[in-house]
């Protein structure tokens, strides 16, 4: 069971065709330096999936990049913690990446937005297991950077789409 809680976020999308909202998050994620691993519109038969992931952390680092939000936010990480509270060492940094999850379903009120941030492991590129594919400390650095990520990426998302945030009524 994980410790830690991963950004998420229900919104609601008016006045758009969901195939049109499906490109335009495609193209926003690649912009932001998440290529996209899956795009299915025809998710469960009736959605759209899309499911965009960082490139590598080390090759993040290797880039070294003057500006550009994940090799930023890599730089935060080792400067914030503490050798006490983290050991960089115990960091598996060529595998951990991050993937955004959206999931798009048709409603009577628009169009339904799921949008997920959570670590990706790189062997199979799917989502991390704590405990089995992660450890304690790969936990803690991939719950940072996925908060980081929101923090930065959950305004724009909204902002391009004219989303609202969803409300059960």
């Amino acid at each position: 069971m994980r410790r830690q809680t991963y950004p998420y976020g229900k919104y609601i999308i008016n006045d758009v065709e969901i195939d049109e909202t499906g490109k335009k998050i495609k193209e926003f994620l690649e912009e932001n330096d998440f290529p996209v691993i899956k795009y299915d519109p025809k998710n469960e038969g009736i959605g759209t999936l899309i499911i965009g992931v960082n490139k590598k952390i080390s090759d993040l680092i290797k880039q070294r990049k003057t500006s550009g939000l994940i090799s930023d936010i890599i730089h935060d990480i080792y400067s914030i913690f503490d050798v006490e509270h983290i050991n960089i060492n115990d960091l598996d940094e060529k595998n951990q990446r991050i993937g955004i999850e959206v999931y798009l379903w048709p409603t009577k009120k628009g169009i339904l937005m799921e949008l997920f941030i959570l670590p990706y492991m790189e062997f199979m590129n799917k989502k991390e297991l704590y405990g089995i594919t992660e450890n304690y400390t790969e936990e803690i650095t991939d719950w940072y950077l996925s908060e980081q990520i929101w923090y930065h990426i959950e305004p724009k998302i909204i902002k391009l789409l004219d989303a609202k945030a969803f409300r059960k009524e």
